[in-house]
């Protein structure tokens, strides 16, 4: 996130499907594109360093981190991105153009937000 103030990783806090995500999972809302968030989804997933960090940490794995892959979700935002609220008023601030949207997927739509940006 380029956050140098950030330390640790946050965790589901927020059902975000009919099971029990609370704690067990990344915060989907800054890594939904990360393979260990709470979110299913069809838009390419990565195995982001935090998450093979927290493999090696749990000392039952051995990681090899150049398999590491970086998400564009979120890359280079920010502590803002990391702190601040994503919609504000209705809107995204100036900070989170690109990576967030107020318009919400659905058919009856053109215009729709993806999670990987692509859309």
């Amino acid at each position: 996130f380029d956050c140098q103030e950030m330390t640790g990783a946050r965790l589901e806090n927020q059902p975000t499907n009919n099971g029990n995500c609370f704690g067990t999972h990344w915060e989907a809302r800054l890594f939904v594109t990360d393979m260990m968030s709470a979110i299913a989804t069809t838009s390419r997933q990565v195995l982001g360093p935090t998450t093979l960090a927290l493999f090696e940490d749990s000392g039952w794995y051995k990681v090899d981190f150049s398999l590491a892959e970086i998400s564009t979700f979120g890359h280079g935002a920010g502590c803002d991105f990391v702190y601040e609220d994503c919609i504000l008023d209705g809107e995204v601030p100036e900070w989170g153009k690109g990576f967030f949207c107020n318009i919400p997927m659905s058919t009856d739509s053109n215009l729709q937000c993806g999670m990987a940006r692509t859309s």
